[in-house]
């Protein structure tokens, strides 16, 4: 074998541990992006559970609204009219 591809057992060590460390510095980029997502996935159940109880709200209004207007319509007097003109 030629001396430039000769690797020792402390190479091999060596890469290994260069390797394992790599692997642990993604693992804990893993963990705060797992807890990043957590954090923005509970955001986003808020906005859409505050989103939920105003589209309720909304349709309950909408649902609502032709009877406060009739409501009102029978409480308000009716408008008088003028008396019929005679025919002399």
């Amino acid at each position: 074998m030629p001396p430039e591809r000769d690797v020792s057992h402390s190479d091999i060590y060596h890469k290994l541990g260069s390797l394992e460390g790599k692997v642990e510095t993604l693992i804990l980029q893993l963990a705060e992006r797992r807890d990043e997502i957590t954090g923005l996935f509970a955001r986003l159940r808020n906005v859409e559970m505050r989103l939920a109880w105003a589209v309720g709200v909304i349709a309950f209004l909408a649902f609502l609204g032709p009877f406060l207007v009739d409501l009102q319509q029978l409480q308000r007097p009716a408008p008088l009219q003028a008396p019929p003109a005679r025919a002399d």
